[in-house]
């Protein structure tokens, strides 16, 4: 039975949640993926390549914003989040609100030796906040 992993334990993140196995899974996966996104690269010490990279460089077009976040994420994925393999990163702005960046991920995680497709959304918003669904 997955309880979540040991600093969800002691943060108490499914402290008062009862979920089956794969729920469970998939909530651990998008928790540490708001993690991963609330971060700044090169805010962790000990891990510099940690996080988002820095989403308002000027020197870059949006094209090539939006291409560096996909490389930076999935590289930052495929580190440090395990469960997750063959990840695919796709950032893209919303047509009616360029401050809001819709990254989209997918990747197989392995469930009872079986290779299961997920997905999920994180949204990031002109106002720093991250939300990430699946």
């Amino acid at each position: 039975m997955y309880e979540g992993s040991l600093f969800e334990k002691l943060s108490g993140t499914f402290a008062d949640i009862r979920f089956k196995d794969e729920e469970t899974l998939y909530l651990s996966i998008a928790n540490n993926l708001s993690n991963i996104f609330s971060t700044n690269a090169g805010s962790a010490m000990t891990c510099p390549d940690y996080g988002k990279p820095e989403l308002n460089d000027t020197n870059l077009t949006l094209e090539e914003s939006l291409g560096n976040i996909n490389r930076s994420l999935s590289a930052s994925i495929l580190k440090y989040e395990p469960r997750l393999f063959n990840v695919s990163v796709r950032a893209r702005t919303s047509r009616y609100n360029l401050s809001k960046i819709l990254i989209s991920i997918s990747g197989t995680i392995e469930i009872n030796s079986q290779s299961r497709r997920v997905e999920y959304e994180a949204f990031i918003s002109g106002d720093g906040l991250i939300e990430v669904r699946r």
